[in-house]
This record gives C-alpha cells, structure tokens and sequence, in this order.
C-alpha cells in the first residue's frame, strides 16, 4: 500500500506542476524536464500548503488525503494527455531508455541505478532508524501532528530551524503509513536523478546521460540517505533544479523560468540553513544573465523580486522563532538577540558545537583540500569524525576526465564550474560530512561525465588512446559495481527485508538496528501518559517517544549537569527536577559512570545517592536505565 500510495502521490505532484506550468504557456524541452520539473513543483506546492495548514493550526490525520484530492482536482485536466504519453511508451519498447541505448556503459548505470532504488526503497519501506529522522527530521512533524499545528518544542534546538520538506514529511505522516514519508524521499531523489539527465542530454552530451545519476547515487551514503528521511538530498535537488531553472532563463528569457529560480532558490535555504549558501550564487546568476541586455532598473527589480521570494520562503520560520524564543534566527545570533531564556540552548552550547562540527574531516589547510579525493575515498568512515559516510570509489576512477573538460571546455562549463567550486570550498570550510558533499557533488558530476564523453568522443577510433580509454571506461563501470557492493553492505547490516517479508516484527526491526529502543519501548508503557521523562544521554529520538520528556540537543547531559552543578545534596537535585516537571529519568548508564562519563566524580556520587533515595527502577536494558522519582 505503501509503494502503491507512493506512485500515486508522484503522479499527482507531477502533474499538479505541469498545470501550474501549463497556465505560464511553458514549452518542454524535454520528456525528462517536463517530469522532473513538474514533479518538483508539485511536492513544493505540497510543502507549502502543508506549512500553511500547520502554522493555521488545521492538522488532523484526514488532511493528507483531503490534500492529495485538492492535488488531483488541480491537476484533473492533465491527466488525459499522461495517460496517452503512458500508453505510447508502454506499447513502444523502442521508447524505453534501457532497450534504445546502445551504450555499455550508459547500461550499466541504469541497471546500477535500478539496484541501488530497491535498496533505497526497501530502507524507506521499513522503519525509520537513521538517528537525525527519529530526532527532528520525523519526530517533529509527528509532533505537529498530534498537535494539530506548529507546536514549541523548546527542548529540541532543531525545531527552531526552517523545516519545509519536513512538511513533506508531515504530508506522508497524515496518510497513516509509516514507510510513506521516507518513500516519498526516495521519489524526489528519482526526481533529481531525471533531472540531471535532462541537463546532461540538452546542454552537455548524449552519450552519458544516465551515468550521471549512476555515479552520484552511487555514494554509498546517498543510497542510505535517500531511504531514511533525511534533508540532504532534498537540499541538493532544489540547489541543482534552482541552477537549471537559471539555464533555462537566460536560454528562453521566460518569467517562468525566473519564478522557478526564486522559488527553487529560496526553498533550499528553507530547507536546510545551509542551503543559504545558493543565494548569493543565485543573485550573481541574475547579474550576470541581464548584463549585457537589460538596464540596471530592471536588474535591480528582479534582485528584489529575488529577495522577497526568498524572504516569503523564510518569514514563516522566522515568524515561529520570533512567537517562541523572542529571536527570529534562532538558534543562531542567540549572544545579541538572545533566545537562551525561552529555549534550552544558549551561545556557549552553540559555540561548543561549532568546534565540534569543525573536528569532522582530515583538516582545512590547503594540502588537505589537495588530498581530499584521496582521503574522502579510502579513509572516509561512516559514525565517525572521518567524514561520516562513505564516499566509494567511483569519483576517483572518472576523475581524470576533469582534464577532458579543460580540454574540450565550452562556455556552458563555466557556471556549473563556479557553482562546484563555491559549493565545494564552503563544504571544506565548514561541515566536512559526506552527506553534505551532495549539493556540489551534482555539480561536479555532471562535469566529470561531460569531460570523459568529450575526452572520447575526440579521440579517434584507430588510435591507441582509443583503447585506453575503452580500458578506462571498464574501470569506471568496475568502480560503480564496487559502489553498488558497498550500498548493498549497508542495506544487508539493516535488512529490512527481515521485516518486509514478515520474518521479524516491526519492534525487532528497531531493536536490532536502534539500541535504545527497547528501553524507548519500556517507558511508552510504564510511564503514565501523564509523566515526563528526563533524557541523559538516549540520543532523543523523539520519533519512538510516546511519553512527554526533556531532553539537550546534541550535548545531552547538560540539564543534569547544571542541575548536579548547583545542588548540594540529593534533596536539592529531587527539588530541581521536580521544578521541571520531571517525574522520571532515563539515561545511558555509559556516559554517566563509564569511562566516556560527562561527569566529574563529584557530581556521580551525588547522582548515585539521588537514585538510592529518591527514586526507584523501572526499567533497563542493558545500559538503559528508567527510575520512577519518588516523591516522599
């Protein structure tokens, strides 16, 4: 049902954006831009009118299929020409991508893509377990939902950030299945894979076109990314369909096209707050494109039409921030807007966690940046400092071919040339996360795949570097068969076929690949719906939750340090805690006794006595624990 309700609701987006783009008398260019945009543009309708009813407070589990009825009825009119296009491909083989290429290589990448879906599908399928989908990236849709609207959720720093494709999320949600929210993540993902053929095809070649998804999802950590409800990939798609969007633009001068990239534009920044980082680049395309055919009134006015779009993009986040915590920007600026007295964070925290975001990577001196191919491709490590993820081989195989495009440049390399180099400086400078390499890795991909169908399409068939480079072409399809091996190790540590055949039970599923669960497990059932629970260091997945709780965002012991810091005995912690309205605690016994404890021996035995006396266990799990606070 899943799966099924997850085909529908692509249908539906794409052709609700292909009568937005109907009513703007737009001209495809292609099969795949007319599917990619106007699937995109659907799911952004779907986002913001999903934000629309959370911020009016008018959620409710029927409101998912009163969206996708609305969706449809807009789009009604479009159905007949789909379907006809359907039945012409469907009854002509000759049609299909796979049956017309002639291509070896162009094969293989579809095939690869085609394995690396189904691991992407059955992760999505299957419970959620990746740890930032259980912490923000569901749990808090899910909390606007039982909410009905925008709830303050001053314990989760998250919250405070913009979350317009979790309102994709929270659309999935209201449906009532639980795979749907992480399938439909995989659906934009295929989105964005027919989006960059449909660039490849029209500005760059014809040969490769498919590869260029190949290889990007051929990263072992987009694969996993793309089944588990994250915002990366999400971010990556609106950066590269706001830059096609510009192509498109300053080729046909259609305001359509200019509309798109201030929306794609400012739905990336709503995104993700990293994806501000497209707006200046954006901003520079439209001075850019107008220099030589338009006055400076009329670049000045499509600046400010730039600028409002972005800023009606953000104003609902930065409204909520503003009614919360009294700091639009919050979590950021927090040291001159404050905000640290309405939310449980403050600049202090903050600042630790910028240095801790820098101590990911290998360094950010100059011959680190020379050897990141290197090092991203054999030392990166995933839950570690290594750049959390793994790159895979294939990157370093065709990289070669960058020479192809210095040799073979054309004008039309030059922006996508800039757009890498930006993206990919302001990654190494600040967030050395695989998963963040995938805004300038759709970039850089595109330029590789163009360089080695340049390099070969020059070299004569009877000549020796010929040869070299059908040798070389091998090695690529060997290096995204090692990829696929890769993708395929991960999705076997989590098999979720386990769970989708019906061999093991959905809370196996979790026990098995989320450690805590069980304990999550125990206290949605030995805890009165009226208790709340104190988080130490249970990674707070609010997403298995089903209790109210405190919990610290990424620095999760702070509340009971503070609250051991200030106390002088077990009575004065008890006294504390119940001013919180804390009536248990649940805390990772590791991080509390154990070598890896953020606690000072002092400050352990005043906890110990407090446990001793004032509560009594509940529950545990292995290093879980959940104590009941007595009240004397």
């Amino acid at each position: 049902m899943a799966l099924i309700l997850t085909i529908l609701t692509v249908i539906t987006w794409g052709l609700a954006g292909a009568r937005i783009a109907a009513i703007f008398g737009v001209r495809w260019a292609s099969p795949h831009e007319a599917a990619a945009v106007s699937v995109t543009l659907g799911m952004t309708l779907t986002a913001w009118l999903m934000m629309a009813l959370a911020f009016l407070g008018a959620l409710h589990p029927v409101t998912g299929w009163a969206m996708l009825f609305f969706l449809f009825l807009l789009a009604r009119n479009r159905v007949p020409p789909f379907l006809a296009a359907l039945w012409k491909v469907l009854r002509n083989p000759s049609m299909w991508p796979f049956w017309r290429n002639r291509f070896e290589l162009e094969i293989l990448s579809i095939l690869a893509l085609g394995g690396l879906a189904v691991f992407a599908i059955t992760l999505a399928w299957a419970p959620p377990v990746r740890t930032d989908a259980l912490v923000y990236h569901l749990a808090i849709p899910q909390a606007y939902l039982e909410h009905h609207g925008v709830v303050n959720l001053p314990n989760n720093m998250y919250s405070f950030f913009p979350l317009l494709f979790e309102m994709v999320y929270l659309f999935g949600l209201t449906l009532g299945i639980e795979g749907l929210p992480a399938l439909l993540g995989v659906g934009q993902a295929a989105t964005l894979a027919v989006g960059l053929v449909a660039y490849y095809r029209r500005y760059l070649g014809s040969r490769y076109g498919w590869l260029v998804p190949a290889v990007f999802f051929s990263v072992p950590t987009f694969t996993e990314i793309a089944g588990s409800a994250y915002v990366d990939l999400p971010l990556a798609g609106f950066v590269f369909f706001a830059f096609y969007s510009w192509e498109r633009w300053r080729e046909t001068g259609h305001g359509f096209w200019f509309g798109l990239l201030c929306l794609f534009s400012g739905c990336a920044f709503a995104t993700k707050l990293t994806g501000f980082i497209v707006l200046p680049l954006a901003a520079l395309g439209i001075v850019w494109a107008r220099r030589h055919n338009a006055s400076g009134m009329r670049v000045l006015g499509e600046l400010f039409v730039f600028t409002g779009v972005v800023f009606l993009c953000m104003a609902p986040w930065w409204a909520r921030n503003l009614i919360y915590s009294g700091n639009p920007f919050a979590p950021l600026f927090m040291q001159v807007l404050g905000g640290q007295d309405r939310i449980n964070w403050d600049p202090a925290r903050a600042l630790m966690m910028d240095q801790y975001v820098r101590m990911f990577g290998m360094g950010r001196g100059l011959v680190d940046f020379l050897m990141l191919p290197y090092n991203l491709t054999f030392h990166s490590e995933p839950h570690s400092l290594r750049f959390d993820g793994r790159l895979g081989i294939a990157y370093l195989i065709i990289l070669p071919s960058v020479i192809g495009v210095w040799l073979y440049r054309r004008r039309r390399l030059g922006p996508l040339a800039v757009t890498f180099g930006v993206l990919i400086l302001f990654w190494f400078v600040y967030f050395q996360y695989i998963r963040f390499l995938a805004p300038a890795l759709v970039f850089l991909s595109l330029l590789l795949v163009y360089g080695l169908e340049a390099w070969q399409a020059k070299t004569p068939r009877e000549d020796f570097g010929f040869w070299l480079h059908r040798a070389w072409t091998g090695l690529i399809a060997l290096g995204l068969v090692f990829n696929v091996l890769l993708a395929l190790e991960t999705w076997n540590k989590k098999d979720p076929l386990a769970y989708l055949t019906g061999d093991e039970s959905r809370e196996a599923y979790l026990s098995r690949n989320v450690s805590a669960f069980p304990m999550y497990r125990m206290m949605n059932t030995r805890v009165t719906p009226d208790g709340r629970v104190l988080f130490v260091y249970m990674r707070n997945l609010g997403y298995l939750a089903h209790r109210d709780f405190i919990s610290d965002s990424v620095f999760e012991a702070h509340t009971l340090q503070k609250i051991l810091q200030s106390a002088e005995n077990e009575k004065e912690v008890f006294q504390r805690l119940q001013s919180l309205g804390a009536t248990h605690i649940m805390f990772d016994s590791n991080y509390v006794w154990g070598q890896d404890s953020a606690f000072p021996r002092e400050h352990q035995e005043r906890f110990h006595r407090f446990l001793l006396n004032r509560t009594e266990q509940v529950a545990r799990h292995r290093q879980y624990y959940l104590h009941r606070i007595v009240i004397n």
